[in-house]
């Protein structure tokens, strides 16, 4: 799980796997959300900021399919 100083920013990115065999990248296609929004905040684009120290879960969702990442903000 990726961790990030105070203050900084980390781009996540989403990949889709379809049943093709073919990965595309649709970080832009999808909803980027934060479950902790004092600790990081998340835009439309995947750009992630930390605003306190903590840990927030950032989630990816395409339709009824999603997928997350534990996010630790740590003192500078």
């Amino acid at each position: 799980n990726p961790s990030l100083p105070l203050g900084n920013t980390v781009q996540f990115t989403a990949s889709g796997s379809y049943s093709d065999g073919t990965t595309l990248n649709i970080t832009a296609q999808v909803t980027w959300s934060s479950s902790n929004t004092s600790v990081a905040t998340v835009n439309n684009s995947g750009l992630a900021t930390a605003m306190a120290t903590g840990t927030a879960t950032i989630t990816a969702t395409s339709g009824s399919i999603s997928g997350n990442t534990t996010l630790t903000i740590t003192a500078v």
